[in-house]
């Protein structure tokens, strides 16, 4: 029999309640996870026949829950009681990283529905330290990777699908800083730390778009692979901030999405959606992407997800002849994009709702000349983010309306402005950089 455990700050007044008696309907009020830390049901997650089923699936017969919430959760005319909790349940596997296992992810039940509500919290600096830890091992293991394909010796990425559920775990808790701290742009982007940010956004956007847990990991995995082929390609193609091709290398690198999934197809462990999106990431809406000009919904909602995230990424880069944009004007210009059809409007509409128009991540200008770093979404709509300024103070835009923002270029990361007119009158291609003169 298999067990699970409440997160409610460790509280000893805990008892057991079989799944069998969990009342439908019912919302569950704090985290429970398993006795070695993987998350089960989030807060907030409302109890259904499939969550259920999803628990008997996976041998889970009780959950270990805080005396004052079991009432809630059980059906107490399916039992007598519940029972207490066995002095013996074995402590957490602390070498275990919550989010390893990807069979904890319900199928079926969208992610969604697991995100803490942290939108009344500050930043969380321990969260902090354990997303830079998963950023420094996945750098760690990109060179793992680069070696084993050097050597043809690519055999399985388990590691790269444990990275993958260790960010959706830490978006699951705080999405708003998991989004805000990993996807936010860099002075340097190494293609490691690009994938990173792709993976974590592609599974935010997924997560808005009511997927299920099977396949937000799936788009992350994608979004952590899809360069994998630059590493058997010339160098300078991976190089961050390149400059502009030439017509020949232009077509050399336009192959590198089926280098990619070509490298990995031997993989027993990668899933085939995951190859195809891989394939795919670069195919634009309208057909006017490469490496075979797909369009519409035959290309698939992975990649749909991972080319609009690309394009953000690109954008926000800057390059040896541009700077990088600043995020929200990023936003604006695939915003105006979209017009022509480049991109999925849903996944457009859900970028949207992850990011909001000052996206998580990004500075600010108050009209009193103080700057302010957004660090929670908008409770509704899309301009009134959560701020914190520079002093450590927390400013909801929503309480205080007659106060505006503008966006704000970080010095620290070589960032300019693009004009209204300029975002009109340029058309994205994706198989280039786009050549603007930054303000």
């Amino acid at each position: 029999m298999s067990s699970a455990t409440s997160n409610a700050n460790m509280s000893k007044n805990t008892v057991l309640v079989p799944v069998d008696d969990l009342q439908v309907g019912a919302i569950c009020r704090t985290p429970i996870e398993d006795e070695i830390g993987r998350l089960l049901l989030g807060t907030g997650t409302r109890i259904t026949n499939e969550v259920i089923d999803g628990l008997r699936e996976r041998g889970i017969e009780e959950l270990t829950v805080n005396a004052e919430e079991a009432n809630g959760l059980s059906d107490r005319t399916k039992s007598s009681a519940v029972k207490a909790k066995p002095k013996n349940t074995r402590d957490k596997d602390a070498s275990h990283a919550p989010g390893r296992d990807p069979t904890k992810w319900i199928k079926g039940v969208p992610l969604k529905d697991a995100l803490v509500n942290r939108h009344h919290e500050p930043i969380d600096l321990t969260r902090r330290r354990t997303l830079q830890g998963h950023v420094k091992m996945a750098r760690n293991k990109f060179e793992e990777i680069r070696l084993a394909l050097t050597e043809k010796k690519m055999q399985t990425v388990e590691a790269l699908s444990d990275l993958s559920g260790a960010f959706a775990s830490a978006m699951v808790d705080d999405h708003d800083q998991t989004v805000g701290e990993v996807v936010a742009s860099n002075t340097e982007m190494s293609l490691t730390d690009r994938s990173v940010k792709m993976g974590v956004l592609g599974m935010a956007i997924g997560t808005e778009l009511d997927l299920d847990g099977p396949s937000v990991l799936e788009i992350g995995m994608a979004g952590l692979l899809h360069d994998i082929g630059l590493y058997s390609m010339d160098p300078a193609f991976s190089l961050p901030g390149r400059g502009p091709f030439s017509e020949e290398e232009g077509w050399e690198y336009r192959k590198h999405p089926v280098f990619s999934a070509d490298s990995l197809r031997e993989v027993s462990d990668i899933p085939h959606s995951v190859l195809l999106a891989i394939e795919q990431v670069h195919e634009q809406y309208n057909g006017s992407g490469y490496p075979f000009g797909l369009e519409g919904k035959r290309i698939h909602i992975y990649a749909r997800i991972l080319n609009v995230c690309d394009t953000y990424l690109r954008l926000t880069l800057g390059t040896g002849f541009r700077k990088a944009l600043v995020p929200h004007d990023a936003l604006g210009f695939i915003l105006h994009q979209a017009r022509y059809g480049s991109f999925d409007p849903q996944v457009i509409h859900a970028l949207l709702r992850t990011k909001s128009l000052f996206p998580l991540g990004s500075r600010v200008e108050l009209t009193n000349g103080k700057w302010a770093d957004v660090i929670r979404r908008p409770v509704e709509g899309y301009a009134c983010p959560v701020l914190q300024l520079s002093n450590g103070e927390r400013f909801d835009m929503l309480e205080n309306p007659e106060e505006t923002v503008q966006p704000s270029c970080d010095p620290q990361r070589n960032q300019g402005r693009l004009s209204i007119e300029a975002m009109k009158n340029i058309r994205w291609n994706p198989a280039d950089e786009l050549f603007f003169d930054a303000e």
